[in-house]
């Protein structure tokens, strides 16, 4: 999945049939902290967001993983609206709940 925010709609009135009803947004992909990076793409929204919303997108096979995309010819496809983002947690200390392995058996010799 990739982050991206909607920076627009796409209106396309001749289409392949099975695309009739469908929304189309103009998104570009974004970093941790909602920053655009990458260049307007069009992708099909089955979530119904508007300009300016944060989202998350699949590509190519799993664009069409959706129920409401199962069929179409889609490769982008908007698949949730993001409400938060949390970034820089600090690191969890070792509790010690997962064994852990020897210097030997991790570089891949027998103990």
């Amino acid at each position: 999945m990739e982050l991206a925010r909607v920076v627009g709609q796409c209106t396309a009135t001749v289409k392949e049939p099975s695309l009739a009803g469908q929304k189309f947004a103009l998104v570009r992909r974004a970093d941790e902290n909602g920053e655009l990076i990458g260049p307007v793409e069009v992708a099909l929204d089955v979530t119904g967001s508007g300009p300016g919303e944060l989202v998350l997108m699949v590509r190519g096979s799993a664009a069409r993983q959706p129920s409401q995309t199962r069929q179409l010819a889609a490769d982008l496809s908007i698949v949730a609206i993001v409400d938060e983002l949390a970034v820089g947690y600090p690191p969890r200390a070792n509790t010690g709940s997962a064994p852990r392995r020897s210097r030997a058996r991790a570089a891949g010799r027998a103990s």
